[in-house]
């Protein structure tokens, strides 16, 4: 089945970011991730872009596609690489997207299996959320303005069920706030602004 809800999530974070990429004027300053400038950010979603069109098209083909050739490692030397060069970069994220996106729809067969960098093999159908999450994510850690409050309602309905389920999770009792709130925090992404209840310390998220 078409994940048609998942894809339509993912084409609206990507021309957000896009957006917001082609606003920011110096992608040289750090982003919120440690060590990484906006560019470091920029690469790592056009990277993105690219590892799953390779999935994507190995199941055009027939045969599994790598998402990123040389493991974490292949991918660790591609952002760099990229992120040296900010305006390529950016090249790379629109060139990337639009190539993705003819990839998904030339895709049938949405539940032959595909092997992301991390996990078990996964049908190519979950790729569309994997592609949302890992955009909408890192929108905000380009430090761009963009904020999690921004995340629409339902990528957090589906970003909180992830980040509940996670079998290193403590028990969050009593913990109480906005979903977008609750999301930043589980993900990393604030110290617990917004919410109430004792915060217990929280294993990283990936």
């Amino acid at each position: 089945m078409i994940p048609a809800a998942e894809l339509d999530g993912a084409r609206d974070a990507t021309a957000t970011v896009r957006a917001l990429v082609d606003g920011t004027p110096d992608l040289t300053a750090p982003s919120l991730l440690p060590g990484w400038s906006r560019a470091h950010v920029v690469a790592h979603i056009a990277c993105n872009a690219r590892g799953l069109e390779r999935m994507l098209q190995g199941v055009l083909d027939g045969v599994p596609g790598e998402m990123y050739p040389g493991g974490a490692e292949g991918r660790a030397r591609d952002i760099e690489r990229l992120a040296q060069d900010p305006a390529g970069a950016v090249d790379e994220l629109h060139r990337g997207a639009e190539d993705l996106e003819n990839a998904w729809n030339r895709t049938t067969d949405w539940e032959a299996l595909v092997q992301p960098l991390r996990g078990g093999p996964v049908p190519a159908s979950a790729l569309a959320y994997m592609r949302w999450r890992e955009v909408a994510v890192h929108t905000v850690d380009l430090g761009a303005g963009y904020l999690p409050a921004d995340w629409p309602q339902a990528f957090l309905d589906r970003f909180l069920v992830e980040l509940r389920a996670r079998p290193d999770l403590p028990p969050l009792d009593g913990v109480r706030g906005p979903d977008a709130a609750m999301a930043a925090w589980l993900s990393g992404r604030s110290n617990g602004e917004g919410l109430t209840g004792q915060l217990p310390d929280l294993p990283q998220w990936i």
